[in-house]
Parts: structure tokens; C-alpha cells; sequence
């Protein structure tokens, strides 16, 4: 078999390897608010998008981004990236938030990616019902969570809470994407997307936070460039890139080993160890995030698998 048969999945692989190590970079941050550290990285990944989004339309397309007739955006890629950038703000505020309260970063991607098994939740206010397996993955990841977050007290601590919560969004996020994806040019759509929730970060940066500080940038300038033009930018046109030759469901499979990569990077770079129950809990969310992605039997259905929430 040819390799070129395999670059696809390859570069779903590499999405999921950086949004993975993503949080062992969000953990490395300091000095910084939550708030300043998603509107700096949503900021350098727009403007990324812009030279990706020239350099696609030099090579291929017939659309200028910016020619004498204005800036090149339709109406449906505006619309979407705005509200897709407001729902992004907002998880991606709870995620850091949760991480800067404590929860590390491999534990952060495991919560995180209960995303993906409460999509079909979601589905069924839409009348879209989802499969018996995606059931038992929720069902799973419930199991997992209890795992990995909640103590011998039968409490959850605040900061897993708040990671749990960003979790809640990010199916609103895919869901959205949904919505606007397929009639849409998905990196002018995501470029918007990111400078709406760059803006958003921003004023709430300015509102509840102490001003940034410069030197605070420079401090963390290597992580705040992975986040923003590794994780954000880098990522996600490979995913669309992937996706274009890979099935849903394979893809969805290869995308969700991100929360693997995460405890990877965060064990690495951290020397983090977690005790015995959270690897337990670790490996029932990567089975239910696996199981609720296959399709059993012949009937074809579309699956809700859509560009992955940035971390």
C-alpha cells in the first residue's frame, strides 16, 4: 500500500500530539490571568490564520482575502466564526481558569475530552439520536470522571469542577460548527472565530484582571506561541486537512488519543504522577471516548465528529 494512502491520518495523529501537550504548556504559564492567557493565544492564532488562509489562496483557491473590493468574508463564515468564537471564549476561559486553580494538565485533557460523549446528550434536544454505544460511553465516562475527581470524601475538587464546566461548553462549540461548517471555507471561519474570542478574552482581562504586564509575555512567550499558532493555529488546519481523508469515525478515534498525549506531556515535562484510581479513571474515559465513536451494523449515519475544541 502506497505511504500518501496514510498522510491523512498522519495529520490527524499530529493534531491530536499538539493539542495534547497543549496543557503541559497552559500548566507551564505563570503570572498571567486566565482570561489575558486565552485572548493572547486566540490573538496570535488569528493572525496565523490570516498568512494560512494567503498562502491556501495563492496555491489553489480563487478567493483573495484582501483585494479592492474589501476583506473577503461571507456572510455564513462571519456569522459562524462570531458566535463559534463566543462559545470558544467562554470554554476556553473555564479550561485555564480550572488549570490555574490546580487541576493539572493531563487530568485537564481527560475531563476535557468528555466533550466528545456529551455531544449525542446534546443531539437529543435536536432530535438526533444517538446509537446504544455512545450510551455506554457515557455512561463510562461518568465512571472515569468519578475516577480521577472525586475524593474518598465524595467530594470534587473546585478546580476539576471548573474544568468539568468547560467540558459542558465545548459541545455547544461542535455543535455550532456543525451548523455552519459545510457551507463555509473553515479556516477564514475559524480566523474569525479566534479574533472573536480574543476580543472577548480581552475585555474580561481588562475588567477582572490586573493589567498585563509585558515582561509577563516575554516570561511566557514559548508556551503563549505554542497555544497560539501550535495548538490553535497549526492544529486545527491539519484536522481539516485529516478529516478530508479520513472517515469520522477512524478520525474521531485518532483525535481522542489528545487526552492521552496530554498525561503523556504533562508526565514528561512535569514529572507528574497520578495515583493508581485517576490512571484507572484515565483509560475508562479513553475507552468511552473511543466506544462512543464507532458505528455498529450498516445503517449510515452522520456522526457528529467536527473540529476539535483548541486547547
Amino acid at each position: 500500500m502506497k505511504l500518501k494512502k496514510y498522510i491523512p491520518h498522519l495529520m490527524l495523529l499530529g493534531a491530536a500530539m499538539i493539542w495534547g501537550f497543549a496543557f503541559t504548556a497552559q500548566d507551564a504559564i505563570e503570572g498571567l490571568g486566565a482570561a489575558s492567557v486565552g485572548a493572547v493565544r486566540s490573538l496570535i492564532a488569528g493572525v496565523f490564520l490570516i498568512f494560512v488562509i494567503i498562502l491556501f489562496d495563492r496555491l489553489g483557491t480563487k478567493r483573495r482575502l484582501v483585494s479592492k473590493a474589501g476583506i473577503d468574508i461571507s456572510r455564513g463564515e462571519l456569522i459562524g466564526g462570531i458566535v463559534a468564537g463566543i462559545v470558544l471564549a467562554l470554554a476556553s476561559l473555564l479550561q485555564q481558569t480550572g488549570i490555574a486553580l490546580g487541576t493539572d494538565g493531563g487530568k485537564a485533557a481527560f475531563i476535557t475530552s468528555l466533550y466528545v460523549v456529551l455531544v449525542p446528550i446534546y443531539n437529543l434536544f435536536l432530535k438526533r439520536r444517538a446509537p446504544i454505544n455512545v450510551w455506554i460511553g457515557v455512561a463510562l465516562a461518568a465512571v472515569g470522571f468519578y475516577l480521577i475527581c472525586v475524593k474518598d470524601d465524595l467530594t470534587i475538587v473546585a478546580s476539576d469542577a471548573v474544568v468539568a464546566a468547560c467540558a459542558l461548553v465545548f459541545p455547544i462549540h461542535i455543535i455550532v460548527i456543525d451548523r455552519f461548517s459545510p457551507s463555509v471555507n473553515g479556516v477564514r471561519m475559524s480566523m474569525v472565530q479566534f479574533f472573536t474570542a480574543g476580543i472577548i478574552q480581552g475585555v474580561i482581562a481588562l475588567i477582572f484582571e490586573a493589567p498585563i504586564d509585558p515582561s509577563a509575555i516575554g516570561a511566557n512567550i514559548v508556551p503563549l506561541l505554542f497555544l497560539g499558532v501550535g495548538s490553535s493555529g497549526i492544529a486545527y488546519t491539519l484536522q481539516i486537512l485529516g478529516q478530508g481523508g479520513v472517515e469520522p469515525a477512524p478520525a474521531a478515534i485518532i483525535m481522542s488519543l489528545e487526552s492521552v498525549f496530554g498525561v503523556i506531556g504533562t508526565a514528561i515535562v512535569f514529572g507528574t504522577v497520578l495515583e493508581v484510581r485517576e490512571y484507572i479513571g484515565c483509560a475508562v474515559i479513553l475507552v468511552a471516548v473511543i466506544l462512543s465513536q464507532l458505528t455498529f451494523g450498516n445503517k449510515a449515519e452522520k456522526e457528529d465528529v467536527l473540529p476539535s475544541p483548541d486547547n
